[in-house]
């Protein structure tokens, strides 16, 4: 398409609109120059003097005599010259002496046209000998581009548990039972039995000791009693009295009571001991006479001890490769209750958070092509990578496209009976669609420009910058090219991610690259990629091709994303010719509306009525 054409389109952007003032000046200036020529066939005066070796009196006009007059003597003298030229007296002589030639109805030529003539009709219909029926066929190619995901970034977690185990503890502890637990018995009347509570059942007692003493200073209760404890007895002589009992290796009973005896052959001393008892609100011994032991023991406690677990690999790990780890949940201490027990628990990290590389061979905009068998896939090349693996590629399918018509072959000339021979006769070779896309590239531009307010930086086929989530928690990839409206996974995706799938299914979108939104100590853990979105294809497809790929005007990165329009300069800068339309043609022949011959055969007779009522019936 010439820069021309687009400067005359960019310069005058509502010339659509003009189309009827356009032509009430051409039928006033057509109108006019009627009237001229008129004029001048009036008076030829004015033009006869401008044409070379003109003259109004040639030396044929004696042979002329006007529309009913003779002609000035002009056979009289044919015939004299006639006579008097020797070649046509030889013409003469030889059609009056030489015989009449005979024709033969039956000579070749005769029979051939006779019956030509009478099997023209089946020439036609295809009955005639003359013609063969033939179908004719030519294949087209055209190269389609599209792209999809090859693989794609997930990530997944790792907690780190609290564990623990049991442990045998041993523990020895001396402890000092009160003679306000001491409790008595009366066995027979010289025998007191009594035992203290050691709440350590199943222990192993190592030492102890005994004391007596009297609360009060009537009497001793006490005299010349023997006491007996676990092996060692002691006969009490004194109120008060210390000394040791031999309980090494004795196991304290399962009802934690220590038990031993009072004896005296005097009973009168075992009745006072108890009414000494009896006075402080028997069995409990909080009265006067008092026995207090002291234990060393040994006891082994099973102990909860914690410690912490991080699975090596995620619990609902994705696969394929692991490209980094990073701690997302501090580590530090935590409190957990055990057996009624209140620990400290430390870890480093409590949760980590794990990116995996995941092959997923998708169809992405690739569908209808993968699915044609007309289609071959020509190249492919990596557009996109993560951690030097190739996450996204593009891809180029070149297509066949057979035309074929059916019709005749009569004399060497193929004549076309189904009524699509211009498919056959050329196709792809005019260039049409080529030309139709050329020209709606230009419209679309003239349309953007139209709409801007202001004329200072005007821009044509400005896109839109979008971004959609590639990694994140779940796993889910809000970038994915098809899956939407099936894959349950994309439910946490937002109406900008799915419109994004949309407009990449339409091929409107250019991919720009990754952005990080969440960074944890220099790795990564939710990437988003970003994409030019423009309007429709025309605007894609030139942005890409021409801006991108002729002018060296890139679209950013995806930090910082440059989908700005493209400049008037640029745009006449741009070869259309070099800018491969193929991805707008099939939008394009879905578009066209041509309507029957009874309808165009309507609108020319309705255009020239009004053009005659126009002129005023002229």
């Amino acid at each position: 398409m010439r820069k021309s054409l687009f400067t005359l389109l960019m310069s005058f952007p509502l010339l659509a609109g003009a189309a009827n003032p356009a032509f009430d000046a051409g039928a006033s200036f057509g109108k006019g120059s009627a009237s001229s020529g008129t004029d001048t066939l009036k008076n030829p005066g004015t033009v006869t003097s401008a044409i070379p070796g003109y003259t109004a009196n040639p030396p044929e006009k004696g042979y002329y005599g006007g529309v009913s007059g003779g002609d000035g003597g002009l056979a009289n003298k044919g015939q004299a010259a006639l006579q008097g030229n020797d070649a046509a007296q030889s013409v003469i002589s030889s059609g009056t002496t030489n015989p009449a030639p005979a024709i033969d109805p039956k000579a070749p030529f005769i029979t051939i046209g006779k019956n030509a003539e009478g099997t023209a009709d089946g020439i036609m219909d295809g009955s005639s000998q003359q013609c063969t029926q033939t179908t004719v066929s030519k294949s087209t190619f055209d190269n389609y581009s599209c792209s999809a995901d090859v693989a794609v970034s997930k990530t997944c977690t790792r907690d780190t548990q609290i564990t623990g185990h049991y442990e045998n503890q041993v523990s020895t502890k001396t402890v000092v039972i009160s003679p306000a637990t001491l409790v008595f018995t009366k066995i027979d009347d010289n025998t007191l039995g009594f035992a203290l509570p050691l709440d350590e059942p199943g222990g192993t007692m190592l030492e102890g000791s005994i004391t007596t003493s009297q609360k009060s200073s009537a009497g001793n209760p006490f005299f010349s009693s023997k006491l007996t404890f676990y092996g060692t007895s002691k006969t009490l002589k004194n109120v008060n009295n210390t000394f040791d009992v031999d309980v090494a290796q004795q196991v304290v009973p399962a009802d934690g009571m220590l038990r031993g005896t009072l004896t005296n052959d005097v009973s009168d001393y075992i009745d006072q001991m108890m009414m000494s008892v009896m006075s402080s609100k028997y069995p409990n011994n909080d009265g006067l006479a008092k026995i207090t032991a002291t234990i060393t023991i040994v006891t082994t406690v099973k102990v909860w001890v914690p410690s912490t677990t991080t699975p090596s690999v995620c619990p609902d790990s994705p696969g394929g490769k692991k490209t980094g780890s990073v701690c997302t949940i501090k580590g530090g201490d935590r409190q957990v209750v055990v057996d009624g027990v209140t620990q400290t628990v430390h870890s480093d990290c409590w949760q980590y958070t794990d990116t995996y590389l995941v092959s997923e061979n998708t169809t992405g905009t690739c569908a209808s092509l993968t699915s044609n068998a007309a289609c071959t896939k020509a190249s492919e090349t990596c557009s996109e990578y993560i951690d030097g693996t190739c996450s996204h590629k593009d891809y180029i399918y070149q297509c066949q496209t057979v035309h074929s018509s059916t019709g005749l072959v009569c004399g060497g000339q193929y004549i076309c009976k189904s009524g699509d021979c211009d498919d056959t006769n050329g196709a792809g070779d005019n260039g049409f669609d080529t030309a139709v896309a050329k020209l709606a590239g230009l419209a679309s531009a003239a349309e953007d420009v139209r709409d801007q307010n202001s004329t200072i930086n005007v821009r044509a086929f400005t896109g839109k910058a979008m971004s959609c989530r590639k990694a994140f928690a779940g796993f889910s990839n809000c970038c994915k090219d098809s899956g939407w409206g099936q894959d349950t996974g994309l439910s946490a995706c937002n109406d900008d991610e799915m419109a994004i799938g949309k407009a990449k299914a339409k091929k409107i979108t250019v991919s720009v690259g990754d952005r990080c939104d969440r960074q944890v100590a220099g790795v990564c853990l939710q990437t988003s990629h970003v994409y030019c979105v423009f309007d429709g294809k025309l605007a894609r497809i030139i942005q890409e091709q021409g801006r991108r790929d002729q002018l060296g005007v890139k679209f950013g990165s995806g930090s910082s994303p440059d989908c700005r329009g493209i400049t008037v300069p640029e745009l006449q800068s741009i070869d259309f010719d070099k800018i491969n339309f193929a991805d707008f043609y099939e939008d394009l022949m879905n578009n066209q509306k041509v309507p029957d011959t009874s309808t165009q055969v309507k609108q020319i007779k309705d255009r020239i009525a009004a053009q005659v009522n126009q002129q005023g019936g002229k």
